[in-house]
């Protein structure tokens, strides 16, 4: 009869007895799947973790009695059996209590204490019902995942919840003392506003990424200074924390053991980031409460959950499946199994979505800005050459890069056609066209038209877009203004900055504090502009591109409009830019508008279209669907082209 033993030391299953079974293919099989060995004795030795002792022993079991051998289970195995059964118990109470608190939303007496103690040590910001349950349910499950919209704050839910976990007494295991947020650089202003905002004074800060000195850092994370010790709050990158892993790894069990860990825009460690999502979940276990931050959980398809739920429980497969199992579900072949993944999940997240929200009143206006002569003619020649270049090459996927090129052209071509005079932008993501993607403009008829065109004097939109300033900084003071196309930001600057004392420009070359030792007084870095444009007392502009001011920052406290020069066919990066000064706000808020300039009869025409028809079908997806799956709302660039070609067809028809 064999015997299967456990030792827990090594977290090995040791199998004596298994006579001439030792040489069958279904054992030899197994033990190589499972990396273990047999040894000279005969002896069958499986290592293996203990939250996966079950299913092993399971297996082993099955295995066994399919090659007709009686299994006798050793006293080791039968002990951790009855642990782990026991703990899978608790575990399941506990799931089914989390999920409760969300779903039942219902007054208990564990949560008026919470809200109490909430209240109580965070007096600058009174929170809503929602964000109450949600911090509330972070609290209690001490690890969990936040998936709320932009806007819905996160930040101040995560806040919320650390005020009460470092409230309790040092004794319980749920206590914390200290948080390190990890988080794109761009997020660290946030954070720390908004610790000075809950909590009415600042945190004992420190930023730790590639800007500051090594020696500082090592000092820090190593808890050498009395300041080290003492910091309350810790900010650093996905790529510091990767690079530095050992450091954090001393910081978490030496200087920090009782820390929350809280990864902010999650989405940097979905699957298939190797070196920073390794990082991140090698260094999970270490930390005291561990936090998932992202309005986007699943960018790419459902695999990208899975080292979300890998972080806020290391020794559990919460998800439930393979990454093979996940992207069939992505790719509908597997479309059957995504109610169990999503109940499987469910007691592990909270998503407050934007009908949540109560957001301020939201006006979208429209304005026809037809092309002055000059421009009409450059247009209208560039689009005949292009659109049949779409057309002729729309099956071929080897012309993807060429194709995309010359949709940038002709983009440029209605925007303002001095762009097409300069090298692609590498932020209109055309990297490389190797010269056989883009137009070549000596060769056109409207060649000495293009270098004749100025747009201080022949472009409409610049004039119909100052004009537009003038009357809202004239009613509210400020405004931002959004362009593509990084050009267009300088002409922009030049052409308003007699318009206001404050203009200013935000793209991905402007210095982020910390981070850029060549800032200067006249560029300033990125949050000394968004300080300035809040604080400034008269009249501001801000000029930014989508690209570079996407995510963490916040205007809507300063601005109420936004003025679109120009936009392209990505409606998620769209509605982030929309997302900017349309969030909720705890004091209320008024009108939000955005100002959309569009050429009728072209292209942009094209655009505006395309974006309404993407960002009805995203925004009904993000508030009927708790893991909204964007991918398939975000059309391809192929039904935008498409667009283009019927769109142009109609056209010539009338």
């Amino acid at each position: 009869m064999a015997t299967i033993e456990y030792d827990p030391r090594e977290e090995v299953l040791v199998l004596h007895n298994v006579g001439l079974a030792v040489g069958h293919p279904l054992l030899a099989a197994f033990v190589r799947q499972a990396t273990g060995h047999i040894d000279e004795e005969g002896v069958v030795h499986i290592p293996i973790g203990s939250a996966k002792l079950t299913s092993c022993y399971r297996t082993i079991a099955c295995l066994l009695e399919k090659l007709k051998i009686k299994v006798e289970t050793g006293e080791h195995v039968s002990h951790a059996l009855q642990r782990l059964e026991a703990d899978e118990k608790r575990f399941e109470e506990f799931s089914r209590k989390a999920r409760e608190i969300w779903d039942a939303q219902i007054d208990t007496d564990e949560f008026r204490q919470f809200v109490e103690v909430v209240e109580a040590v965070c007096p600058g910001r009174t929170f809503y019902r929602k964000q109450l349950l949600s911090a509330f349910h972070l609290a209690f499950s001490q690890n969990a995942c936040n998936f709320s919209v932009p806007g819905a704050g996160k930040t101040s839910v995560a806040y919320a919840a650390y005020a009460y976990l470092r409230n309790l007494p040092l004794e319980n295991p749920k206590s914390v003392d200290r948080l390190l947020i990890v988080g794109p650089l761009s997020s660290f202003k946030a954070w720390e506003d908004e610790f000075a905002s809950i909590f009415e004074g600042a945190a004992v800060a420190k930023r730790l990424e590639g800007g500051v000195a090594i020696d500082d850092r090592v000092e820090h994370l190593r808890g050498i200074s009395v300041k080290s010790r003492s910091t309350e709050l810790t900010l650093t990158t996905y790529q510091t924390l990767a690079n530095m892993e050992e450091e954090f790894r001393n910081f978490l069990q030496h200087v920090a053991p009782r820390a929350m860990v809280v990864l902010d825009e999650a989405h940097y460690i979905k699957s298939g980031d190797g070196f920073q999502a390794a990082a991140a979940l090698r260094l999970a276990p270490l930390a005291r409460s561990r936090v998932i931050l992202t309005g986007t959980p699943a960018p790419n398809g459902y695999e990208d959950l899975s080292n979300l739920f890998k972080f806020i429980y290391p020794n559990r497969d919460v998800v439930g499946f393979p990454a093979a199992s996940l992207r069939a579900m992505t790719d509908g072949s597997m479309r059957g199994a995504i109610p169990e993944l999503k109940q499987r999940i469910q007691p592990f997240y909270t998503r407050i979505r934007k009908v949540d929200l109560s957001l301020p009143p939201l006006k979208e206006n429209r304005i026809k800005v037809p092309m002055l002569d000059q421009h009409e003619s450059i247009y209208r020649v560039l689009e005949k050459r292009i659109v049949p270049h779409l057309r002729r090459h729309f099956d071929d996927p080897t012309a993807s890069v060429r194709l995309r090129a010359r949709l940038i052209r002709l983009r440029q071509a209605v925007v303002n056609p001095e762009l097409l005079l300069r090298p692609l932008d590498l932020e209109d993501g055309v990297f490389d066209t190797g010269g056989t993607g883009d137009l070549n403009i000596a060769e056109l008829e409207v060649a000495e038209c293009i270098r004749g065109f100025v747009a201080n004097a022949a472009l409409a939109r610049l004039d119909f877009c100052q004009t537009l300033v003038d009357a809202v900084l004239e009613e509210q003071g400020k405004v931002l203004v959004w362009s593509y196309f990084l050009d267009n930001l300088e002409l922009l600057r030049c052409s308003l900055t007699h318009h206001a004392p404050f203009v200013e420009v935000l793209t991905g070359a402007t210095p982020v504090a910390g981070r850029d030792e060549d800032s200067t007084p006249e560029i300033g870095t990125r949050e000394e502009i968004i300080d300035r444009f809040h604080s400034t007392p008269g009249k501001a502009i801000l000029i930014a591109n989508p690209q570079a001011v996407g995510e963490s920052i916040s205007l809507h406290k300063a601005c109420r409009t936004a003025i679109y020069f120009d936009r392209d066919f990505n409606a998620g990066r769209f509605i982030q830019s929309k997302d900017r000064i349309h969030r909720y706000n705890p004091d209320g808020g008024s009108l939000v508008t955005y100002h959309h300039l569009v050429t009728p009869n072209t292209v942009d025409q094209d655009i505006d279209a395309r974006l309404g028809v993407k960002e009805r079908r995203l925004s009904e997806l993000i508030d009927s669907d708790d893991i909204p799956l964007l991918t398939a709302a975000e059309d391809s660039e192929q039904a935008d082209l498409r667009a283009i070609l019927e769109a142009y067809e109609q056209r010539k028809a009338q």
